[in-house]
């Protein structure tokens, strides 16, 4: 069989195959496709028999993607982008139409809106919509296609994905104007331990993420999962709380003392088309005023 003829005779899984694979659960896919579980569960044997070799390994009825299988993941999300991309050119233009950006809420409005704003004039067709995915999950939307560009604080480089710095974001510990240490200039450590803290919900080793010197103790009354959260309980007087600066200042925070800084990243696929939509968006974000 030729090359052409045995691409027709899969051509039709991949589809399936792809969101199999993404989701490793065959209910879910089901979901997503509208198909029954016993069909997909089909399809794929099908096309392990053509590949001839498995791409799951099975335990009960769970599936759980292997290296061979991961391999035929990365061809097929390939190949579907550069249709799509494909589509998009037959079109009324490139610089058309959504493109979906991921960002923490609270660093919107400092690196993400104002680098939009300069796109929205250069090519006024294109459409942002601006989601927040949580940074560990960030890395597997991009992948899935799910979002195109994303800022992030914690980024791992991955051989998939392009990782750029956006910006050096210093910290610090902050206060609410009404906040009884407002008015100190610099309190010691004695004066801070007496205050409650807001702060990130603890990762599952127990670490709390934020720039907050471990060997330093303190108190922490209250855990919330999205930053806004916190940085309106700081606002509100009855809470301290580690914040990048950029962030507390626009919300109007008292900074009692300056902490260490952490990295803003973006992160996209790599290019297909230099003058593709998500190249444009990542070009606009590494120009900006940040």
């Amino acid at each position: 069989m030729d090359r052409a003829a045995r691409l027709r005779s899969l051509w039709s899984w991949l589809p399936v195959f792809r969101v199999v694979a993404e989701t490793e659960h065959l209910p879910t896919a089901s979901e997503v496709l509208h198909v029954t579980a016993s069909s997909l569960s089909r399809t794929v044997r099908l096309l392990e028999e053509d590949v001839g070799q498995r791409l799951f390994e099975r335990e009960g009825r769970g599936l759980t993607l292997n290296p061979a299988g991961e391999d035929l993941l990365r061809a097929v999300r390939d190949a579907m982008r550069r249709v799509d991309e494909a589509l998009l050119q037959l079109g009324p233009g490139r610089m058309v139409g959504e493109v979906r950006i991921s960002v923490p809420g609270p660093f919107a409005p400092i690196y993400v809106l104002p680098a939009l704003g300069v796109l929205a004039r250069e090519h006024p067709r294109l459409h942002p919509r601006v989601v927040s995915v949580p940074d560990p999950e960030v890395a597997g939307a991009l992948e899935r296609g799910e979002i195109d560009v994303a800022v992030l604080e914690a980024a791992a480089p991955r051989d998939t994905l392009s990782l750029k710095t956006l910006a050096e974001v210093p910290h610090a510990l902050c206060c609410g104007p009404t906040h009884p240490l407002a008015a100190r200039r610099r309190p010691s450590a004695r004066e801070i331990e007496a205050h409650v803290f807001v702060a990130p919900t603890a990762l599952p080793d127990g670490a709390v993420p934020d720039r907050w010197p471990p060997e330093l103790p303190r108190t922490i009354g209250l855990s919330v999962h999205q930053m806004q959260v916190g940085v309106d309980a700081c606002a509100s007087g009855a809470y301290l709380a580690v914040l990048p600066w950029p962030v507390a200042e626009r919300a109007g925070l008292v900074r009692l003392r300056p902490l260490s800084s952490s990295t803003l990243y973006v992160m996209h696929r790599p290019t297909l088309d230099p003058e593709g939509r998500t190249e444009a968006v990542v070009d606009a974000l590494l120009s900006g005023p940040a």
